[in-house]
């Protein structure tokens, strides 16, 4: 695979992402709620990869040290990460909270550079002040005296940044894609039925119309946007991936206007430009390689 297709393959997932929160906002209307989204279309997304992985014949036999590291990178990236960002949210503003998350590519980085010594070029730190500068653009500094839901937004932002150098440094970017989506949906539903013995949050009485949009979710993030991802970070590195995957709040922002009548200020506008711009960036340095 060409590092080209690599790249839309990621910028596909990240506009992915950025479109299922237009779905997640419908089945709120219906009587569901972030931690039951997160437990459904992980589980209700099970059946479509069995069927795939029995299809295609591929074994979901793992060895010991594969069960350790997708055990590790599940609970980090997919389970910790979404407890803490549907956290944040009691605290502080949707749009906040997950505008601090997708501060993890500055995480990815720091991960990267100090801990794995990856080298990181001129090119790639200029391009990554550019989109934090950007996603600056999109904070609401109102919500700033939360202090408790900015930590767990940011830290969100941190196991999600483990979670993508994990599935790089862990080589699981190497392994089936149908086995590892698999295997991470059903990290995400086992931990969090275990969580709602304590929490009581799941909501299992909702309409028929809640479900089906709910295994669209699944299929769309759980499986076509995460696999989309894992050949990004295969392909591109971890650094790389993380930061194409800024896509996602400027199709955010898109699918809100235009799906959901979601205002759209200038300081937004200039938040997406500054992206777009870093994006470029990268691009460029591409096809000079």
């Amino acid at each position: 695979m060409t590092k080209n297709r690599a790249i839309v393959l990621t910028i596909i997932s990240a506009l992915i992402y950025g479109f299922t929160p237009v779905l997640c906002s419908m089945t709120y209307e219906y009587g569901n709620n972030p931690y039951s989204l997160a437990f459904f279309r992980s589980l209700l997304v099970l059946p479509v990869l069995a069927v795939l992985l029995i299809k295609n014949k591929i074994s979901l036999r793992l060895n010991k040290d594969e069960f350790i590291k997708m055990m590790i990178i599940g609970l980090f990236g997919a389970v910790f990460t979404t407890l803490l960002l549907y956290s944040s949210y009691t605290y502080i503003g949707v749009g906040t909270a997950t505008t601090l998350h997708f501060m993890y590519p500055l995480f990815v980085l720091v991960i990267c550079h100090f801990i794995y010594r990856d080298h990181i070029t001129t090119r790639q730190y200029i391009s990554l002040a550019l989109a934090m500068i950007g996603i600056v653009c999109f904070i609401d500094f109102n919500d700033f005296s939360r202090i408790q839901g900015i930590a767990m937004a940011l830290i969100s932002g941190v196991t999600f940044a483990v979670y993508l150098v994990g599935i790089e440094k862990a080589g699981l970017s190497s392994m089936n894609n149908y086995k590892l989506s698999f295997y991470l949906s059903a990290i995400v539903s086992v931990s969090l039925l275990v969580f709602n013995i304590f929490s009581n949050q799941i909501v299992f009485n909702q309409p028929v119309s809640n479900y089906f949009l709910m295994i669209c979710i699944g299929v769309l993030a759980s499986f076509i946007a995460l696999i989309f991802l894992k050949i990004g970070i295969e392909e591109l590195g971890s650094t790389l991936a993380s930061m194409f995957c800024l896509f996602e709040p400027i199709s955010s922002v898109v699918f809100g206007f235009f799906l959901l009548n979601e205002s759209v200020g200038f300081m937004k506008i200039l938040g997406c430009l500054f992206i777009i711009v870093a994006m470029a960036l990268l691009v460029m340095k591409k096809k000079k390689a």
